[in-house]
């Protein structure tokens, strides 16, 4: 399966580039710099450039989706409108990819979104932090909006630790992540969400703890989430 990644150059990015071929899923990432595509190529993913000049942004978007299974939003700051040129002046990346997904009829969509930004983009963003999060929360609206069999994955503070293989999983109308959770972990969490039997759809606050990921995802397939830890 095709896995479509807006985000492929972050650290979780990278961490699910690496994990999705274990799960039989071949990764395609979106870029804007044909810079990135060697190094992404050879980390094994198949890269997708897009043109931000306009209309031809949208027109990328198809050609990534055709024939695709799944789509993930792994992107953290720089995705607000404007940020892909002029095709999202009035329209965000997020909502442009759940759209393009709905209409080439990719039904899984992950996306990840933010509550608790780690210390560096927290530092990056300085006092645009605020404005960084109303436009993940637009984003999760949007996604709702859509006839997708989506996910929203609120994480807690991501960090670089060895992976657990462990989680707290959340939900609910509001879910609220606490405490950390390894980037590993993290991408692990959504290659069990995108390539299981059962779509698992909802909102869910995602965290370090003490349920193994398979066991976590089984049981939301089923209507019921382990909250451990």
């Amino acid at each position: 399966m095709r896995v479509v990644v807006l985000g492929i150059t972050t650290g979780l990015g990278a961490r699910l580039a690496q994990a999705l071929p274990a799960y039989g899923c071949t990764p395609v990432g979106l870029i804007r710099k044909a810079a990135q595509r060697e190094p992404l190529r050879a980390a094994g993913v198949e890269p997708v450039l897009l043109d931000t000049g306009g209309d031809p942004v949208r027109d990328g978007l198809s050609r990534a989706l055709a024939g695709a299974g799944a789509v993930v939003l792994a992107a953290g700051t720089g995705t607000g409108p404007g940020s892909l040129g002029a095709a999202t002046a009035t329209a965000s990346p997020a909502e442009l990819l759940s759209g393009a997904a709905e209409r080439a009829g990719v039904r899984r969509y992950v996306m990840v979104s933010a509550l608790l930004p780690d210390e560096a983009v927290r530092a990056e963003l300085g006092d645009r932090l605020p404005a960084y999060l109303r436009e993940k929360a637009k984003a999760e609206h949007a996604l709702r909006e859509r006839d997708l069999d989506w996910c929203v994955l609120r994480p807690g503070s991501l960090d670089d630790t060895p992976a657990t293989g462990r989680i707290r999983v959340r939900t609910g109308a509001d879910p609220r992540p606490d405490g950390r959770i390894a980037r590993t972990d993290l991408a692990t969490t959504v290659c069990n969400i995108l390539t299981g039997p059962v779509p698992v759809r909802g909102t869910l606050a995602v965290s370090a703890g003490d349920v193994p990921i398979r066991d976590a995802v089984a049981a939301l397939r089923h209507g019921r989430a382990l909250q451990h830890g």
